[in-house]
């Protein structure tokens, strides 16, 4: 194969004078997808599906055509139909005043990599998964007599990928994936609650042994019903103490998309022009780090071929880089951070997270409530939004409690967090030290979902606009 893909590149850049630069991904995956609703099965499905992406610079345009089938001859022809569409782009006025593209430089890399699960996914069968997801169910069911409704989904994939590239690089790897997550709504007359618990990793089905399914289901369940008789939130700027989970979303959210070097690049973000500042408390480091092993977001390479690294974003304080691709990285002078993802063969690489971490401070938890006479406790997040260009956001908690001369007292629900990001950054007055895997799950950028995780401490931030909205 990798003589034929050669031989592919070779062809459309030694017969086009414009092309620039070219690249392919080749992939073959199986899935399983089981989803349970309430005790009513919706889905189970095991799949096959495989394909190609391939890109092709030509002048200053990209093209990008992708194809289900992987033969010989519709090789040759992905390759045509992806400068097709870029030689047709260059044309067009507006990407002739566009800037020009830049890659920047990239040893090449010829590698084969296999990730061996303990448990493959493979070897599980769809019954057995079927019963693991049906316990959690009943395990969640069985919690309490609030709970009403309860939605469970399983998913499994193992993933073979080839990425080559014009520049001598041709890399094969191997790489299962598993994700498990609890939904549970509770309710008590007209009061109706929501609790998620979520398990999954870059890894085998010894993952969602581990952790246990059942247990999975009574945490989501059990968080659903305690939310039932708490109180709204007092409203107003107070000073609020983050957990891990809701630290991790917040900086996932509100400083890692804005740290994505394509929005800097279109304009799209608060951070354009601020690397070397300081924008944030001077005890705050965030990176972005998908070489972290078992986790949501692991990758060995990213799909433009790079090899995964460690990338601070805050750095003490101060903000050091901005998450790149090759051309992101070209553009604006850095060094690539691979960062390139896609969601799947039929999608183009953008530049995506990982997993989030923050890394620890001095403080523990006690310490950090001690000084607070009046505020609030966040714990997870149930959604909200980002605003990357004004940079603004909005959270909903998943649950909270209100802090009193240094105690936790009532519980709260409903409690939304909303400001200016960069104000946030600089309010942080103390980081825990007690960093903790966080929430697991999928970002999604223009239309394409990756999976992504968090790694946070307790953090506290001297100011936030709370509110509260009624069940």
């Amino acid at each position: 194969m990798e003589e034929e893909l050669k031989k592919a590149m070779d062809s459309v850049v030694s017969k086009n004078a414009g092309v620039r630069y070219v690249d392919i991904r080749m992939e073959k995956g199986y899935a399983t997808a089981i989803e349970l609703r309430d005790d009513t099965l919706r889905e189970m499905s095991y799949g096959i599906d495989e394909g190609m992406g391939v890109r092709v610079l030509y002048k200053n345009s990209w093209g990008f055509s992708s194809s289900n089938d992987i033969t010989k001859p519709r090789i040759k022809d992905t390759f045509e139909d992806a400068l097709d569409t870029g030689r047709a782009l260059s044309l067009s006025k507006s990407n002739k005043d566009a800037e020009a593209v830049k890659i920047a430089d990239a040893v090449p890399i010829n590698d084969y990599f296999k990730l061996k699960p303990k448990i493959n996914p493979d070897d599980v069968g769809i019954e057995e998964k079927k019963h693991m997801v049906k316990e959690a169910y009943k395990a969640a069911k069985k919690h309490s007599p609030y709970i009403k409704t309860i939605s469970t989904l399983y998913l499994d994939g193992y993933e073979e990928q080839i990425y080559a590239n014009y520049d001598g690089s041709y890399i094969v790897m191997e790489m299962p994936a598993v994700f498990m997550r609890v939904r549970v709504v509770a309710r008590k007359g007209d009061v109706l609650q929501e609790g998620t618990e979520g398990i999954g990793a870059v890894a085998g089905f010894e993952v969602i042994e581990e952790e246990n399914p059942e247990v999975v289901g009574i945490k989501a369940a059990d968080k659903a019903v305690r939310l039932l008789d708490a109180e709204l939130p007092p409203a107003g700027e107070l000073p609020v103490i983050m957990d891990p989970k809701l630290t991790g979303v917040f900086m996932h959210e509100a400083l890692g998309h804005a740290a994505e070097a394509d929005h800097v690049l279109y304009g799209e973000s608060i951070l354009k022009g601020k690397i070397g500042e300081a924008i944030a408390y001077e005890g705050l480091t965030v990176a972005d780090d998908p070489t972290i092993e078992n986790s949501h977001g692991y990758y060995r390479y990213d799909d433009e071929g790079a090899r995964s690294k460690r990338t601070e974003m805050i750095k003490d304080g101060i903000l050091v880089s901005y998450l790149h691709t090759r051309e992101t990285a070209g553009r604006l002078e850095a060094m690539p951070t691979a960062n390139a993802r896609a969601a799947d063969y039929s999608e183009v690489p953008l530049v995506r997270m990982s997993n989030t971490v923050i890394e620890e401070g001095d403080w523990n938890f006690e310490d950090m409530r001690e000084d607070i006479r009046f505020g609030i406790y966040a714990k997870g997040m149930r959604g909200g939004q980002v605003d990357t260009v004004r940079g603004e956001f909005q959270f909903s908690a998943e649950e909270a409690f209100l802090i009193e001369k240094g105690a936790l007292t009532k519980r709260l629900k409903n409690v939304s967090l909303s400001g200016r990001t960069l104000d946030v950054l600089k309010n942080i007055d103390a980081v825990g030290n007690d960093k903790k895997r966080g929430s697991i799950g999928f970002c999604g950028k223009d239309g394409q979902e990756v999976p992504v995780s968090e790694y946070a401490p307790h953090v506290r931030v001297k100011k936030i606009l709370v509110g509260g909205a009624s069940s």
